[in-house]
């Protein structure tokens, strides 16, 4: 990857790969202007920026502490919590851009897009995408409220410290933000648009830069990065050779602390505490705090879909979430399931809409989906 002594650059390519083609752009603060693929040899920088359908991010909420393990540490522990274990090649990482401490799930087809692309990542300053650049763009407008939706890709609606994801169209666009409890309409992103503002402001690339273990430092700066390293194992050696006495000592007294630790764990934990108990406790101590806000009361949901339901309602199954869910039932008649959506509507702290209605012999079958 490319060094900038000065800052990040002002004029630069921007690369935006698909399955079959690449787009090109020459980008400076005035404008942004799609050009034919320049000569390797070029003297400007290269940004590449992949599709966000190969990637799902999560903002972590109330990251509390001052120092970045620790605040990696809390939303590793979020992102295992909240989310099931990655399959079918994908993976999941937090990743730090200096602005955000986040989650990145990538999918089990990214793999074989960067090995189509390969040739181009190569010749890449920094790897990023739309969101990414978007976030890095927009802390410096002070725009906290945006949607941006690029062909191929699910919809983005960012809301603060909030990021969902849809395949919807503007009219479930506006009822998220409806549901959000939002009043003014969101800042509608381009591509276009980010760059150029990354490009105005100098937006540091850092702030919104991706790593690909795919791919393969280039040679020059591979041997850069070999004999640095180079340099620092001799310091090093050296230096731990002159420390090697006082390193047992320290070693004895670590091994003082450790017994010690572990008995807080052991007290506050049981004696299973797994693997992470340093995590474990930091988690304890957020959910604690945080209770009233994660998920939905399970007993209160039922009583309220209860009160709202006629007596032929069969619920057949549903399944809650975060922030929203699905129920599964059947009625006897299309009547009674109007007054059964019209009497959910009087549900305070419920949003419900009908997903599907359809005849199965003398029964009607709904499904609903229902935000809270």
């Amino acid at each position: 990857m490319s060094l900038f002594k000065r800052g990040s650059p002002r004029e630069f390519y921007l690369a935006r790969p698909e399955q079959g083609r690449v787009e090109w752009y020459f980008c400076t603060p005035e404008e942004v202007q799609e050009i034919e693929e320049p000569p390797a040899s070029s003297r400007y920088p290269l940004l590449v920026m992949l599709p966000d359908r190969f990637f799902f991010f999560h903002i972590p909420e109330d990251l509390q502490g001052k120092k970045r393990k620790v605040m990696h540490a809390a939303a590793e522990l979020q992102l295992r919590h909240l989310f099931p274990a990655p399959s079918g090649g994908e993976s999941m990482e937090v990743l730090d851009t200096g602005i955000d401490v986040l989650g990145c799930f990538r999918s089990g087809e990214l793999d074989a897009f960067v090995q189509q692309h390969k040739p181009l990542l190569l010749r890449a300053s920094a790897v990023t995408t739309a969101f990414l650049g978007g976030r890095a763009a927009t802390v410096n407008t002070n725009t906290h409220f945006w949607t941006m939706h690029n062909p191929g890709d699910p919809r983005m609606l960012v809301m603060d410290n909030r990021l969902e994801y849809f395949f919807g169209d503007e009219q479930e666009l506006e009822q998220r933000v409806r549901d959000s409890g939002l009043s003014t309409s969101p800042a509608l992103l381009t591509v276009q648009d980010v760059i150029q503002s990354v490009a105005a402001n100098a937006v540091p690339w850092n702030s919104f830069k991706l790593q690909l273990s795919q791919i393969s430092e280039v040679q020059s700066g591979s041997k850069l990065v070999l004999k640095a390293a180079a340099v620092l194992f001799l310091a090093g050696m050296l230096f731990c050779g002159g420390e090697i006495y006082k390193l047992r000592s320290l070693e004895m007294e670590r091994a003082q602390w450790q017994t010690a630790l572990e008995e807080v764990y052991t007290g506050a934990l049981g004696p299973d505490y797994g693997s992470d108990p340093y995590g474990l406790l930091l988690y304890r101590a957020e959910q604690s705090r945080n209770t009233h806000r994660l998920g939905v009361d399970f007993m209160e949901f039922l009583g309220r879909l209860s009160r709202a339901a006629p007596e032929s309602l069969l619920v057949h199954g549903f399944s809650l979430g975060i922030d929203s869910g699905r129920v599964q039932a059947s009625l006897d008649n299309y009547e009674q399931m109007e007054r059964f959506l019209e009497n959910l509507n009087d549900a305070e702290g419920y949003s419900f809409t009908l997903d599907q209605a359809e005849s199965a012999g003398d029964r009607v079958e709904i499904t609903l989906r229902v935000r809270y």
